[in-house]
C-alpha cells in the first residue's frame, strides 16, 4: 500500500451480478461473476465502501488484490445460473459441488462420467435434474417470449383498429360536409 493508504484497507471478492438480458432470454436467472472491492478504515466500522473493483483499486491495493487472485484462481469466472439460485439443491449439496469446482447449473448439467464419480451416489440424478431444468427453462422462456409477442401484437391490432375507426369518423364527417353543400347546390 502507498503512504496515502495508511489505515485504509481493502478486500476483494467475487459477487454474482444478474444479467437481465440473458435472464429474460433464458427464462431463468443468469449471473456473471464480477470482482468487487470492499474498502474500509481500520477502527471505523461505519465507514465501508463496496463496489465493482476498478483498475485503480487493483493498483492501489495491489497486495490485497494479488492475494485475492491467488485464492480465487481455483474458481473459474463463470456465467450461468449459480447453484444457490436453483432451489432443487440443498445447501450441503451446493458446498459439495463447489468443492469440486462446480458452481453453476450449466456446469453440473455438462459433467463428465469421471466427474460424476467424484460426486458419488445420486450424481446421475443431479446431472439429469440439471439438464431437465435447463431444457424446461428454455421452453418456458420461449413460451414467455411468445406470450409477450402475442400481447404486443394485440396492442398493435387494437391501436390500428382505433386508427381505422377514427379515419372512418373523419371520412363520414367530410362526406357530410361535402354532401350537405352539394345538396344545396343541386337544389338551387
Amino acid at each position: 500500500m502507498t503512504s496515502n493508504n495508511t489505515g485504509v484497507y481493502a478486500s476483494f471478492s467475487i459477487q454474482p451480478i444478474e444479467q437481465p438480458f440473458l435472464t429474460e432470454k433464458e427464462g431463468r436467472p443468469i449471473f456473471k461473476d464480477v470482482e468487487f472491492v470492499t474498502i474500509f478504515i481500520a477502527g471505523d466500522k461505519h465507514t465501508e465502501v463496496q463496489r465493482v473493483a476498478t483498475d485503480h483499486d487493483k493498483e492501489r491495493f495491489s497486495d490485497a488484490y494479488k492475494r485475492f487472485k491467488e485464492g480465487a484462481a481455483a474458481r473459474e469466472q463463470m456465467v450461468g445460473t449459480p447453484l444457490a439460485q436453483w432451489s432443487y439443491l440443498k445447501p450441503s449439496q451446493i458446498k459439495e459441488l463447489e468443492s469440486i469446482n462446480v458452481y453453476s447449473v450449466e456446469q453440473l448439467a455438462a459433467l463428465s462420467d469421471t466427474s460424476k464419480q467424484k460426486i458419488g451416489m445420486g450424481a446421475n440424478e443431479l446431472v439429469s435434474a440439471a439438464q431437465a431444468f435447463l431444457v424446461t427453462s428454455k421452453d418456458a422462456s420461449a413460451a414467455s417470449a411468445f406470450a409477450a409477442e402475442n400481447e404486443r401484437l394485440k396492442d398493435d391490432v387494437k391501436r390500428l383498429e382505433d386508427q381505422v375507426a377514427e379515419m372512418g369518423r373523419r371520412f363520414e364527417a367530410m362526406a357530410k360536409e361535402q354532401g350537405g353543400s352539394g345538396r344545396r347546390n343541386a337544389a338551387a
